[in-house]
């Protein structure tokens, strides 16, 4: 099964026609919404780097993860993780010698692990894309391992 997320008007329409109004506000450096001693590392590497917004194209769910079975952090991921096999290049980033930002470096690094999930105490994600509040285990009954997610 196909479903399209789209990135400008934030709305991920599933395979069964089911529409939801997501999100992707990331906060990051660019966007002044990171300050510069919240520092992010990349997935795998753990080198630093500003978020960005969940990447365009076609990836595969690769899985669904409930709380229930998982234990996770309800804050952070609601009820339901929903993975995928996206990816994308970011560029690292210099850190001073507090530990903080410092600038932009030239070298590109590949950042992974990003996911659909709730989010019901921030607004923004380090560039998931976040469902709606109390609609995630209802999205995820809708989806599974081997469906496309096609980001546009």
């Amino acid at each position: 099964m196909k479903h399209i997320y789209d990135k400008k008007t934030g709305v991920l329409t599933l395979a069964d026609g089911g529409a939801y109004q997501c999100g992707c506000k990331v906060r990051n450096l660019e966007n002044g919404l990171r300050r510069k001693d919240e520092v992010v590392r990349t997935m795998p590497g753990g080198l630093p780097y500003s978020p960005q917004t969940f990447p365009r194209g076609k990836w595969r769910i690769t899985g669904v993860e409930r709380r229930a079975d998982h234990g996770f952090d309800r804050d952070v991921y609601g009820d339901v993780k929903i993975r995928t096999d996206a990816w994308q290049s970011v560029k690292v980033w210099q850190l001073d010698s507090d530990g903080d930002y410092c600038r932009e470096t030239q070298r590109e690094v590949n950042d992974c692990g990003y996911l659909l999930h709730e989010s019901p105490k921030s607004k923004t994600t380090l560039g998931c894309v976040r469902l709606p509040d109390g609609k995630g285990l209802e999205i995820a009954a809708k989806m599974g391992a081997g469906d496309i997610l096609e980001v546009v």
